[in-house]
C-alpha cells in the first residue's frame, strides 16, 4: 500500500467523507465491473456499487492492513454482489444489456450481419458464464476481468491458491463445454 492510499484509509477510518470520495473515484469502476460480472444487469450493478461503498465507509475501521486494500475492497464487492444476486433469485434468462458492447473498427465490422453475429456471441458467452457455480464465476471474474494474480484472488476469496487454480480449471472447462454444446448441438438419434 502506498503512502497516499494509506493516508486516505486513515482519513476514512476517522470518518472523513472527502477521503471516501477519493477512494470511490479511484475504485468505483473496478467495483462496477465485479458487480456487473455477477449480476449482468446495469442498474443492479450500480446499486451494488453504492451498497459496497456504504458498507466500506461503515466497516473501514476494521481494516487492519494485513492484506492489500484492494483485496479487502474486492472481497467486499464480490460478497455484496453474490448476496445481491441470491436475493434477486435470477431466472434462467439472461440480460441483453450489452454494457461493454464493442465499437466496430472498420467498415466490415459495421455491417449489420457482423454486428448481429457479435452480439449473439456475446450473449452466448454471458449466458454460459451465468450457468457457472458462483465460486467459479467469481474466480473467473477476478482473473479474466480484473486480471488479479492467483495470490490476490486467493486473498480476496479467502481460499488457497490451489483452490483458485481448481476453480479456474473447472470453470473454464465448463464454459468450453457449454459453448461447445451451443455451437454443435447434439444430433438426433437418426444421425441426421
Amino acid at each position: 500500500m502506498n503512502d497516499r492510499e494509506s493516508d486516505l484509509i486513515s482519513r476514512c477510518q476517522k470518518g472523513d467523507q472527502d477521503a471516501l470520495k477519493e477512494i470511490f473515484n479511484q475504485y468505483h469502476q473496478k467495483v462496477y465491473r465485479i458487480a456487473y460480472g455477477v449480476v449482468r444487469q446495469r442498474e443492479e450493478a450500480f446499486d451494488i456499487v453504492q451498497e459496497v461503498f456504504v458498507k466500506l465507509f461503515r466497516s473501514i475501521k476494521n481494516f487492519k492492513g494485513k492484506s492489500a486494500f484492494y483485496t479487502y475492497l474486492y472481497r467486499l464487492a464480490m460478497n455484496t454482489a453474490i448476496d445481491h444476486s441470491r436475493k434477486m433469485k435470477k431466472t434462467t434468462s439472461f440480460s441483453l444489456d450489452l454494457e461493454d458492447s464493442f465499437q466496430p473498427a472498420d467498415s466490415t465490422e459495421k455491417r449489420p450481419d457482423h454486428i448481429v453475429a457479435k452480439k449473439e456471441l456475446e450473449g452466448r458467452v454471458r449466458w454460459a458464464i451465468d450457468q457457472l457455480p458462483m465460486d467459479q464465476k467469481a474466480t473467473l471474474i477476478y482473473r479474466e476481468i480484473e486480471e488479479l494474480s492467483y495470490q490476490e484472488i486467493a486473498e480476496a476469496m479467502g481460499c488457497s491458491i490451489g483452490t483458485v487454480m481448481s476453480r479456474l480449471h473447472y470453470g473454464r472447462k465448463r464454459l468450453h463445454d457449454l459453448l461447445k454444446e451451443m455451437v454443435n448441438p447434439v444430433r438426433n438419434s437418426s444421425g441426421v
